[in-house]
């Protein structure tokens, strides 16, 4: 089960953190931002959905435990109401309304500015700093949830099942049996061995130290 653990982790990583690092390299920078609070969606539904309780609660419970402990200035519900507008309508979104927002400032390249204080009902949010706190909170839940998994059986096998729902890249290969006859293949796209195959910024996480949100950061910066 740990090692099963272990691939659905560089899966993610390979499909969902890493379709935001390319969606940087390809200048796409506010592609990366929705796809980061889709990716804290997708962990969110992995972890498992509260009972009876709508998507609101689940996002910001996750962004709770994973990244406020990165950056104490990130608010939960701020983060769910970029999530809505950038989702569902690429604008104005009601949850922001409960917030008190106007609307939102992207920026990159500039940490220092990010989740600065709002301006005329503005949040402030830096790409590479966001990036790279999403990473590190994604690689920190999936060691998370994997120690949890080795001490409750029932978590393990619900933890697999919604794992087993994500997106991966299936291969479909068409072989010959014999003379005249062929057979599709379908299989999945193997899990990319290191981090650092995924994306070379993503490299400190093959490291034997703790991964830090600055290295990433630097990474993310040295693409623009």
């Amino acid at each position: 089960m740990v090692a099963d653990l272990r691939e659905v982790k560089l899966r993610f990583f390979g499909m969902a953190i890493g379709d935001i690092l390319r969606a940087i390299r390809g200048g796409s920078l506010m592609g990366a931002f929705t796809l980061s609070v889709c990716a804290i969606d997708a962990m969110a539904y992995v972890r498992g959905a509260l009972p009876s309780s709508r998507n609101r609660a689940n996002f910001e419970n996750w962004v709770v435990d994973w990244m406020v402990p990165l950056n104490s200035r990130c608010r939960p519900d701020v983060l769910y109401a970029l999530r809505c507008g950038l989702v569902h309508t690429y604008g104005y979104a009601r949850a922001m309304k409960k917030c008190g927002l106007v609307g939102f400032e992207y920026v990159h390249d500039r940490p220092a500015e990010h989740w600065d204080e709002p301006i005329r009902g503005y949040w402030r949010l830096n790409l590479d700093s966001h990036a790279a706190e999403v990473c590190i909170a994604a690689f920190r839940f999936f060691d998370g949830v994997t120690r949890q998994a080795q001490k409750d059986e029932a978590f393990a096998v619900a933890l697999q099942a919604r794992a087993q729902k994500l997106i991966t890249v299936q291969i479909y290969e068409v072989v010959p049996l014999h003379p005249g006859r062929r057979q599709a293949i379908v299989r999945s796209q193997p899990a990319p061995p290191r981090f650092a195959d995924v994306d070379p910024a993503l490299a400190p996480l093959d490291g034997d130290n703790e991964p830090s949100v600055d290295e990433i950061v630097e990474g993310i910066r040295s693409i623009y």
